[in-house]
């Protein structure tokens, strides 16, 4: 922030420069009252030189007006995450996870009209939406970034300014759960996702039971000094959950994923890298990516040794480990068949043997993926806007970035 050099001195003063070397003079008295604090006025870095006698503080962007706080959006009609307004996004998504992911993957596009750029925008929250054509096909390309929370932003706020039906693949990356997974394999969750979420209320539970058995048992019974239990097979119990009744992770029962998205991107993905190379099944959304996921260390008692080993035993045909495609699928079913959705995942790590995939390899690995998704969300079906949509958007004069 900085003060405008014209200032109007009220008390005892010493002279001192601002940042642009101009002589100013700073009071440094303290107000007799509360009510003689005069809050500063916020103005733009243009107005400073025109400022009055009153403190002003600078910033250094512009801050949106938002009204409805159960969905906000600003005068133009701009998200609260994304930043887009109707016209910015096309009906068919490629989300990714990160912005250099984006921009890699929009090369893939077709080259704009002459002396005019993809469109592309950048909230102020990071999500980057790049909006053009792949043959022919109005497609957008949005930077997603990790979690579910993140992937709830962008499915709900693409919806909102995206008329007609809407098909989304998510491109990301994941762990290999078993074999036939393998690194740099493309994983599809064709059979759908299953969500796995930390429960703390486990260890709340844990707490208070711990200490009741503490109080109940004296230390001569369990053979310690300090009244724990030694012997009494509590460590056994507090893994399986014998304490609270409860185990420390919770999964869901599978979402489906849309078949026919399904169907397309698995034969797009066969022919760009190989049959051998795509594996289709079920995924799991963690909603970490250390505890969810099996990830074991001393730091954090996080009681999740055999959690992988207990997820494979329930779900055999369970293929990738990953935190975003869980959410895609469960909102695109609670749209009534409004979104087609798909997630794919390039294999980063193999859970099951510990390896890890040489990052040199990855660039080429995304753009197979990337091409196999934009080919199969160009080819996918769509019903597009309503009679009423339609009118609407006439009578609004929604203009489209991508004409």
């Amino acid at each position: 922030m900085y003060l405008s050099g014209r200032r109007r001195a009220m008390g005892p003063k010493s002279p001192c420069s601002d940042m642009l070397g101009r002589q100013i003079r700073v009071n440094v008295v303290a107000p007799p009252s509360l009510s003689a604090y005069r809050r500063p006025r916020l103005v733009t870095r243009a107005q400073v030189d025109k400022a009055d006698d009153h403190a002003v503080a600078v910033i250094g962007r512009h801050k949106p007006t938002y009204k409805n706080a159960n969905f906000p959006t600003d005068g133009e009609g701009r998200t609260y995450h994304l930043g887009t307004k109707e016209g910015e996004v096309a009906p068919r998504i490629l989300s990714v996870g990160s912005v250099s992911r984006a921009l890699l993957l929009s090369k893939l596009l077709d080259p704009p009209t002459s002396g005019r750029p993809l469109f592309q925008r950048t909230s102020s929250r990071g999500f980057l939406t790049i909006t053009g054509r792949y043959e022919g096909e109005p497609v957008s390309i949005v930077s997603t970034h990790m979690g579910q929370p993140n992937m709830d932003f962008v499915v709900r706020e693409n919806r909102a300014i995206v008329r007609g039906q809407m098909a989304i693949v998510r491109l990301g990356t994941c762990g290999a759960v078993q074999r036939p997974a393998k690194l740099g394999d493309l994983l599809i969750a064709a059979h759908g996702s299953i969500a796995i979420r930390r429960d703390p209320d486990y260890w709340t539970l844990m707490d208070g039971r711990e200490s009741l058995f503490r109080a109940s048992n004296g230390a001569s019974r369990n053979g310690t000094a300090n009244g724990t239990a030694s012997t009494n097979g509590s460590g056994g119990a507090a893994t399986s959950g014998g304490f609270t009744g409860r185990k420390p992770y919770m999964t869901s029962l599978p979402v489906p994923a849309n078949s026919q998205l399904a169907a397309l991107l698995a034969a797009e993905a066969a022919q760009v890298v190989g049959p051998d190379r795509v594996v289709e099944g079920l995924n799991a959304s963690a909603d970490s990516f250390y505890s969810s996921q099996g990830r074991t260390g001393s730091d954090f008692d996080d009681r999740n040794e055999c959690l992988l080993a207990d997820l494979v035993a329930a779900h055999p045909d369970l293929v990738s480990l990953e935190m975003e495609t869980f959410q895609l699928l469960d909102l695109a079913r609670c749209t009534k068949g409004s979104i087609k959705a798909i997630g794919m995942c390039v294999a980063l790590a193999e859970r099951y043997s510990n390896a890890f995939l040489e990052y040199h390899k990855l660039e080429e690995l995304e753009i197979s993926g990337g091409t196999a998704a934009l080919r199969a969300l160009v080819h996918v079906s769509l019903d597009g806007p309503s009679e009423a949509e339609a009118e609407t958007l006439k009578e609004r004069e929604v203009q489209y970035v991508w004409n």
